[in-house]
């Protein structure tokens, strides 16, 4: 009888073992949340990276509430890593949270991706869109995360290790501005300051439901019109194009300048603002310097740029053919090119990006050093206390790095 049991107790667990291999077999990405989950079991601390916002962030490894199936994108391996990915790398992060969300895949270009808040948006515009809007804004990403969370406090402690650190990134607003910027500037303007607000109100929602001081990376956004969605339209209508550029490079300036204020002056947690902007353009100039073989006081156009393509991107697709699905062109040599496709950029300026961000994790470089240093005076029972001892320790305060 007990070779049966045993003979029956090995059969089921051959079973088990065959259907949980051909269960994550299917993705590479699956593959690694897999990993993500047997570093969660066998570490009693582990180091997260929480991820909100669009497709410029969505790993696509949904912690919870995939999408429906067939509306995801399958990620071009050419395409390479996202900057979420390449930070959660640098900062030796154990596994990614991911609650950001892509458009869906069975939309056309003209579709809407994920923006900071569905209703701003609906009332902006009158919902006036053929798509339907893809309504996971940045308030219903938070909500899933908060909804996790609780759940989570309530699995046995082996398969719940503790947190030892987490950060969240945060990055919205590429989609918002291409949906503002073509409006009337006054509610463009209105659209934008509500935006903010409410990036910064979800953020206050955060730092309200997670333990201990946070942490988030806010990049700045780029300049749309850089995108070859926008710039392919330059040959449609001159004057039409240049006063659209001129309001959409206005609407991107002030998208920038409202959000670095709200984030400077936000005293919850520890904020990290990468220059998104700044690293792409680094990139165009150091290519056009060279190109024209010129160089300037920063040493840009004395070395060979990193890509030869800065304007076409890689991946071209043909969405007038009348076909079902849109016919793809793809470059030989993705890595060359800035844009993997009309709206994103390769993996090698992801990866530019996510070493920077980590850079200012890693360096404390934080923008409102001096509104947490205020909170923190103000919400300390004993502030006046800590002065005096301070001072008399000579109370060096050195500044974070920069």
């Amino acid at each position: 009888m007990r070779f049966i049991t045993r003979l029956y107790t090995c059969f089921a667990a051959t079973v088990i073992f065959v259907l949980y291999f051909n269960w994550i077999r299917p993705s590479a990405y699956i593959q690694d949340s897999i990993q993500d989950n047997i570093n969660r079991v066998w570490k009693q601390h582990a180091h997260r990276l929480v991820v909100f916002g669009d497709d410029w962030s969505d790993t696509g490894v949904y912690r919870v509430a995939s999408p429906p199936s067939g509306t995801t994108r399958d990620r071009d391996p050419h395409q390479g890593k996202l900057w979420t990915e390449t930070l959660c790398k640098e900062l030796n992060c154990d596994y990614i949270d991911n609650y950001a969300r892509s458009s869906p895949a069975t939309s056309k270009t003209s579709a809407v991706g994920s923006m900071v808040d569905a209703d701003i948006f609906a009332n902006a515009t009158g919902n006036a869109r053929d798509e339907p809007f893809m309504s996971f804004d940045f308030q219903a990403q938070v909500q899933q995360f908060i909804s996790y969370e609780k759940k989570r406090k309530h699995l046995p402690a082996p398969l719940r290790p503790s947190d030892q650190s987490t950060v969240f990134t945060v990055l919205f607003g590429i989609w918002d501005l291409l949906a503002y910027s073509p409006l009337d500037q006054e509610v463009g303007i209105q659209a934008i300051n509500r935006s903010v607000a409410e990036l910064v109100h979800n953020l206050d929602i955060l730092a309200a439901h997670v333990d201990g001081p946070l942490k988030v990376v806010v990049p700045s956004v780029l300049d749309v019109t850089f995108l070859p969605r926008f710039s392919s339209r330059r040959n449609e209508s001159t004057d039409m194009y240049a006063m659209d550029h001129h309001q959409a490079v206005f609407m991107w300036h002030y998208w920038n300048s409202v959000l670095f204020q709200a984030a400077e002056a936000w005293d919850k947690g520890d904020l990290f603002m990468p220059d998104l902007h700044g690293i792409v353009m680094d990139q165009v100039r150091n290519h056009q310097l060279y190109y024209n073989q010129i160089s300037d006081a920063d040493g840009f156009g004395t070395q060979a740029p990193l890509f030869y393509d800065v304007e076409q991107p890689c991946i071209s697709r043909n969405y007038t053919s009348g076909l079902q699905a849109p016919a793809v062109d793809k470059c030989p040599e993705p890595s060359r090119h800035l844009f993997w496709d009309d709206m994103h950029l390769s993996g090698p300026v992801h990866k530019l990006i996510g070493k920077e961000a980590a850079r200012l994790v890693h360096g404390n470089a934080t923008l409102n050093f001096d509104a947490r240093e205020r909170a923190l005076q103000r919400d300390s029972p004993n502030a006046a206390h800590g002065a005096e001892r301070q001072g008399a320790d000579f109370g060096l305060r050195f500044p974070p790095a920069s």
